[in-house]
């Protein structure tokens, strides 16, 4: 029930803001930089707590290189609805940085799905490599069908936003395709008004928000969770890592990491495909 009540909060107060600045164009920055700073806020302090309960820490903010290839089930949303979020398990519904750098028991990692069956990942194959105009595809489809049901899929409202978004995709992947992966800060030092972009205003969204963000499963699987655009285009183009961001760990995992990092538990002993692990190499 309580739980239940803070995620009312959370959205009631998502909206609110929303509304405003939509009203108050001018007010957005201020509201920008108080989310972006409660937001760091609230993600130091679930780092500080973790700190002081684990042997190996966590940092949302680090990036990790990744073969995309090597994402391969999801356990968000599969397919737009206005009411996705429903799609994603219930410890993950909220704004990420609620959950950024913690430790989550449950089976929340149980449910999963092929990223390759995905709404996004089928119609970003059928438009860059089949060559199918965007309007034929299922995730164009799927926006004019939440638009109607009074939803704003990536804030678009009207078919002439989705339209627009299109172009942005296909700018992002162009650019991709020609410059190579740039990582949220990159861009930003570059000042770069890459597609996109312009929806990650602060730093923390900058950083952690703007890149393709995973959790990792109890037995170490890297579950994708958000990004879904770029983790797209990256596997498409079948580039060899990219940058990520780890939000979360099943507690099980993190159990290991624990024994990892307090020495308990040496690399060699771990199985052969975990001794490489991204999230655990640097334990040592």
């Amino acid at each position: 029930m309580i739980r239940e009540a803070y995620h009312s909060l959370v959205h009631s107060v998502r909206a609110s803001a929303a509304g405003l600045t939509a009203a108050h164009p001018a007010v957005a920055p201020a509201v920008y930089r108080l989310r972006d700073c409660g937001a760091r806020l609230f993600v130091d302090a679930t780092r500080l707590r973790v700190r002081l309960r684990h042997a190996a820490p966590t940092d949302p903010y680090r990036l990790y290189r990744v073969d995309p290839a090597a994402i391969i089930d999801s356990i968000s949303w599969q397919e737009l609805t206005p009411d996705r979020g429903e799609a994603i398990p219930h410890p993950l519904r909220l704004p990420n940085y609620h959950f950024a750098g913690g430790v989550l028991s449950g089976d929340w990692d149980v449910d999963r799905h092929p990223f390759a069956d995905s709404v996004v990942y089928r119609s970003f194959r059928a438009h860059f490599e089949v060559g199918v105009p965007w309007p034929e595809t299922d995730l164009y489809g799927q926006c004019l069908d939440t638009i109607d049901a009074g939803g704003t899929p990536w804030g678009c409202t009207t078919p002439a936003d989705v339209d627009r978004r299109c172009r942005e995709i296909d700018r992002l992947y162009e650019r991709v395709d020609r410059e190579g992966y740039r990582t949220q800060a990159e861009l930003l030092a570059s000042g770069s008004d890459a597609p996109l972009d312009h929806a990650r205003p602060n730093k923390y969204t900058r950083t952690v928000d703007g890149e393709i963000a995973l959790v990792v499963g109890r037995d170490g699987e890297l579950l994708f969770y958000d990004g879904r655009n770029r983790l797209a285009i990256a596997k498409l183009l079948e580039l060899e890592t990219v940058p990520v961001v780890i939000l979360a760990r099943h507690s099980q995992w993190q159990a290991l990491r624990d024994r990892v990092a307090a020495g308990e538990r040496s690399l060699a002993g771990v199985p052969d495909r975990l001794q490489s692990h991204p999230d655990l190499v640097d334990l040592r």
